[in-house]
């Protein structure tokens, strides 16, 4: 009865949304009657290793671009010093020199430019600073469960996705276990969009997915998935799977457990790659509440977790409530 009635309360949550899905599995259990080991969450794959090269022909010096505002100096020549903004043919306007191409090249192949265009017709020997005051001509973007999304100047000619998510001041709590580079020109032989693992980059700082981001691509962090809780809990429902919810966390989140509770018979109902429903407990509310770790499990998306009823505990509920009836009645009559 019990069992029908855990396969009962997962219908009611609406979510078996896979009609057509495997049959339940019993609770899988190890020595000394432990949990035995949770199924490990689906590999994701490594990022391939073109993604944290920087692009070819990088000779590491930012290539200035149309938009970019610059700070032209020339030394003991006041009336030649200016602030320019690089226009969108990529071209900025100097004394004396009138256009000057300046967009894809650096500051430094800048500065030789207008010393070479000054010198003999206008200056002995010129000596030329070029500084980027305003990054405007290369951004990317990071979108999605991070605390500050937007478009954000690349002050070099590429970053990596720790950086970006730093420039977006972090993850939400909310934020998936994974990341997606859109590129704005995809790479050859690179999957698009290319995914990072984020437990792996931001928990381990595993370099392999540390991905090279560039001017114009997008950094998107989704919401995690949902996880639910049924049974014999105080809110019922759905809830946001956060980055490191486990099952005390989710148990708490749900308000805690009611009086009826089966409070060593807890379950959590795990969807399969294949859709397939797996049965996984069962666990005891002390331990998982104690934070032992064969009880309490990190949780995935999709999970159930479910807190069956307890039959003893409800019939001497009802027997309470009923003398309490019958004594209230007895008073009344008095």
């Amino acid at each position: 009865m019990r069992r029908a009635g855990t396969l009962l309360l997962i219908g009611l949550l609406g979510i078996a949304g896979c009609a057509g899905a495997g049959a339940q599995h019993p609770p899988t259990m190890g020595p000394a009657g432990a949990p035995a080991a949770t199924p490990p969450a689906p590999a994701l794959p490594p990022a391939p290793a073109v993604s944290l090269a920087p692009p070819a022909r990088d000779d590491g010096d930012y290539k200035l671009a149309p938009k970019d505002q610059l700070s032209v100096t020339v030394l003991g020549q006041k009336d030649l010093t200016r602030t320019l903004r690089v226009s969108q043919s990529g071209t900025i306007t100097v004394p004396l020199l009138g256009e000057v191409q300046a967009a894809g090249l650096s500051a430094p192949e800048l500065e030789r430019k207008i010393e070479d265009g000054l010198r003999g017709r206008y200056l002995m020997n010129p000596r030329v600073s070029v500084a980027v005051s305003e990054f405007q001509g290369r951004q990317f973007a990071v979108m999605g469960a991070v605390n500050q999304p937007g478009a954000f100047p690349l002050k070099a000619n590429h970053t990596t996705v720790m950086s970006a998510l730093s420039e977006a001041k972090g993850v939400k709590d909310s934020a998936d276990r994974v990341a997606y580079v859109l590129r704005a020109r995809p790479r050859p032989g690179e999957p698009q969009p290319v995914m990072v693992d984020l437990d792996a980059l931001l928990r381990q700082g595993h370099p392999g997915n540390n991905v090279v981001v560039e001017p114009g691509d997008s950094v998107y962090v989704p919401e995690a998935n949902t996880y639910y809780v049924a049974g014999e809990v105080e809110k019922k429902g759905a809830f946001v799977l956060r980055r490191e919810t486990t099952l005390s966390k989710a148990l708490t989140e749900a308000g805690g457990v009611t009086k009826r509770a089966a409070t060593g018979e807890i379950k959590v109902i795990r969807t399969a790659p294949t859709g397939e429903k797996q049965e996984i407990g069962t666990f005891d509310l002390q331990a998982v509440m104690g934070g032992d770790r064969r009880h309490d499990i990190p949780l995935q998306a999709q999970d159930i977790v479910v807190v069956p009823e307890s039959g003893a505990k409800s019939a001497g509920y009802a027997l309470i409530d009923l003398l309490k009836s019958i004594l209230r009645f007895s008073l009344i009559a008095l």
